[in-house]
């Protein structure tokens, strides 16, 4: 009998990705290391993207998140955790919520942004249409009350917009608990 959800669904060792219907944005490369992404840890985020136009304004999205346990298919439904929706939802403002996650703000912003005019604000400025991004990321612990959400094999449907660019992507991968020492 499996207790922990991640020993028996392991399946993803990259982060994959696909296009479902982008209008002028393109991902050219997409990776994250290590996969699986361990939560609390580090990892790296390589990241190229070209847009038909300079990206400014705020990012609205909308999340389908299915986690994989054992094979079998698990829909994510929308939840509110501390006042904010998490999971399958609509959000009108990504980039805040993202923010609220990793905390940085324009004194704590990673200098290899700056390079591309993000300052770590929102709403989005940036000052180039096309990005090309390596950098170092923290994750952290993952709430107790959605600890259970957090483990295993995920496949996301991000639909994103900003003006009149839209993005959809099939992203896969898988997310793991850190070692607890004792």
């Amino acid at each position: 009998m499996c207790l922990i959800a991640y020993t028996c669904s392991q399946t993803y060792t990259s982060l994959g990705y696909s296009d479902c219907g982008s209008k002028n944005v393109q991902i050219r490369r997409l990776s994250y290391t290590p996969m699986p992404i361990i939560h609390p840890g580090t990892g790296k985020l390589s990241l190229a993207i070209s847009a038909t136009e300079r990206i400014r304004g705020v990012v609205k999205a909308n999340l389908t998140i299915i986690r994989i346990v054992s094979g079998i298919r698990l829909p994510i439904g929308c939840y509110v955790h501390n006042g904010a929706n998490v999971g399958s939802c609509s959000y009108n403002d990504l980039c805040t919520l993202l923010k609220s996650i990793i905390k940085h703000d324009q004194d704590t912003c990673p200098p290899n942004l700056a390079v591309h005019g993000i300052n770590c604000e929102c709403p989005l400025d940036i000052l180039t249409n096309d990005l090309d991004i390596d950098m170092d990321l923290t994750v952290p612990v993952a709430p107790d009350t959605l600890s259970w959400i957090s483990v295993g094999d995920f496949d996301v449907k991000l639909r994103a917009s900003i003006g009149s660019i839209s993005g959809c992507y099939d992203l896969k991968f898988a997310v793991k608990p850190a070692k607890r020492s004792n």
